[in-house]
């Protein structure tokens, strides 16, 4: 009878996590503008460098370090996109468990309209000759503990002008 109970409790546990781990399908009602993230993408003067962390419940801190953060031209398209991740368009943070979305339509060359660092050892990172604008900073932060995905994705909205150089920290 143990047995019987151990493993029902087993299949109930393995429900839960499949169902955390479901990918969510979102429609978008915007198209991607290419016309827009390429003006976006086009060298200019300001400089957007920073650093992203996230600190862990046992008070330990884990950086991007070697991970890519992403700066992407701010868009209808990477607006909606943003919102339905994050759930606005400011700043936001959402765990590793919930980050499996969908997109449709899903355009193939989204992510080909963005600029990408790897951020070095300390977690930090700069993109130069970024064009006047508005802009999303996306980086996706994660750890193991006990064979378990930990972590999650961090957004930052950053505007830059006028040959700005912009200091952000990407955090939760």
């Amino acid at each position: 009878m143990k047995n019987v109970i151990a493993i029902a409790m087993a299949g109930l546990l393995l429900a839960g996590c499949a169902s955390q781990s479901k990918v969510r399908t979102v429609q978008l009602s915007q198209t991607f503008d290419t016309t827009e993230a390429q003006r976006l993408l086009q060298p200019g003067v300001n400089i957007v460098q920073g650093s992203a962390l996230i600190r862990q419940q046992g008070g330990g801190v884990v950086t991007c370090a070697g991970l890519q953060v992403r700066l992407v031209p701010k868009t209808a398209y990477a607006d909606e996109r943003v919102r339905a991740i994050y759930g606005n368009n400011t700043k936001g943070f959402t765990p590793i468990h919930l980050a499996q979305i969908a997109f449709t339509p899903d355009h193939p060359g989204y992510l080909q309209y963005t600029k990408e660092k790897l951020c070095d050892a300390q977690g930090n990172f700069q993109f130069n000759d970024v064009a006047d604008g508005d802009f999303y900073l996306v980086s996706q932060i994660s750890w193991v503990v006990a064979q378990r995905p930990q972590g999650g994705s961090l957004m930052q909205s950053i505007s830059v002008r006028n040959g700005q150089a912009l200091q952000v920290v990407l955090s939760p």
